[in-house]
């Protein structure tokens, strides 16, 4: 249980204003608004054991003092000490985490959320000169996502009715196991998969029921959708195919990246960090389809690349609602391209998108428009999070193998 926490008012005996810009939600307040903060900043007292939920949900919550132990939605238990860097960053909290545990007594800071320095919005892409016609066409496409009229990507019927039979509790393994094998490509993928180096395989999985009851029905679940995915990046327009081509070419290889990534960090399920590598740009592939009604708008590719950027958060997020994916990634969506996002103290799969988008940017063009991938929060929060003199992930690198094992496998048609 937690002792009465300190409100307002309560004298910050162990932080000053240098100690409070270092977290990550307060480094753009000048020094006057520090002060005035410090004067919100309340603590908790919590005793060693499970710790209760009343924290409050208006307030960053910040490891002060002591060592938590968090177990995760993913299934992992992860610790937590003041003294850690990852510490600078909040608490994550129901239903991020299934719950929090003191190993010892310890202190908690809490920060009105309101006293935050404002996020500076990702900068607008910038606009081409619009002729008449085509000023038209984008309000209108713009007026269609809007008003949830356009036609939207759809996963196949088989990948829907799976992850409907893996999410209701009534139903056995061997059900779910019936229903993969209801098609043999996707069952010979996912056995290939499951059996391959890359994925642990060492001890052979023989039957779809067996993989299952082994890796559990989740990260199933995960693979199903990262198998029979690919089928939406397609478009009958032979001004597309090319565009669509390559925006599953980069996302496979992020999806690669984020698996073996997601692997090395503890508390994320590396099965789902692939799945949401794969669908981070998933309203790029609304907005293409979308483009077959204003086929003007891909004529140019400066006004093609504005209209995707444009549009593309919103149709994700459309997307991700359609397929009844919006608590599970609809942060990936969101923030996949927001380089100061800060998010918690554990890792998580925006986290690792982000760090495998930068990394799969080394040495191309668009690196120079991209922060270096240690300036980055997400980096700051990796378990083993070493450059090499190229500044990649080191990680990353001696993996490469296992990159590109993956990467063939979800190129499989």
């Amino acid at each position: 249980m937690f002792a009465q926490w300190i409100g307002r008012g309560a004298k910050a005996h162990h932080l000053d204003a240098n100690g409070l810009a270092a977290l990550p939600p307060y480094q753009g307040l000048s020094v006057a608004q520090l002060k005035a903060t410090l004067r919100q900043v309340g603590r908790i007292r919590v005793k060693e054991g499970l710790v209760s939920e009343d924290l409050p949900r208006d307030r960053r919550v910040f490891l002060e003092r002591g060592s938590l132990q968090f177990q995760t939605q993913t299934g992992f238990v992860l610790a937590l000490k003041a003294d850690s860097p990852q510490a600078r960053y909040p608490l994550p909290l129901k239903p991020a985490v299934i719950s929090m545990y003191a190993a010892e007594p310890c202190t908690l800071l809490t920060v009105p959320m309101t006293a935050e320095a404002p996020a500076a919005p990702p900068p607008p892409p910038a606009a081409p000169k619009l002729d008449l016609a085509e000023a038209d066409a984008l309000k209108q496409l713009a007026g269609n996502f809007r008003k949830q009229r356009c036609e939207l990507p759809s996963l196949p019927d088989l990948a829907l009715k799976i992850g409907k039979a893996i999410d209701d509790p009534h139903n056995a393994n061997e059900d779910i196991a019936r229903l993969i094998q209801l098609d043999p490509s996707l069952t010979a993928r996912l056995m290939s998969i499951v059996n391959s180096p890359a994925f642990g395989g060492f001890k052979k999985i023989s039957t779809i029921n067996q993989a299952t009851t082994r890796l559990g029905r989740q990260k199933v679940r995960s693979l199903v959708y990262s198998c029979l995915i690919k089928s939406i990046f397609k478009i009958n327009s032979n001004g597309l195919t090319k565009r669509m081509e390559a925006l599953w070419r980069r996302s496979a290889h992020v999806a690669a990246l984020s698996f073996v990534l997601g692997r090395e960090t503890p508390g994320v399920d590396p099965e789902q960090a692939m799945l949401a590598a794969l669908i981070h740009d998933i309203g790029t592939v609304a907005v293409i389809g979308g483009l077959k009604h204003f086929p003007l708008l891909a004529r140019r590719d400066e006004v093609l690349d504005y209209v995707i950027a444009s549009l593309r958060t919103e149709a994700g997020v459309l997307s991700l609602r359609q397929w009844g994916l919006q608590d599970e990634f609809t942060d990936v969506i969101v923030n996949a391209e927001n380089w100061r996002r800060f998010g918690t103290a554990i890792p998580d799969n925006t986290d690792v998108v982000q760090l495998s988008l930068l990394h799969a940017s080394i040495g191309q063009p668009r690196q120079a428009a991209l922060p270096r991938i240690d300036s980055v929060p997400a980096f700051k929060k990796l378990a083993r999070g070493r450059l090499t003199p190229h500044h990649s992930l080191s990680i990353l690198e001696a993996a490469e193998a296992d990159v590109q094992e993956v990467h063939s496998l979800l190129n499989v048609s």
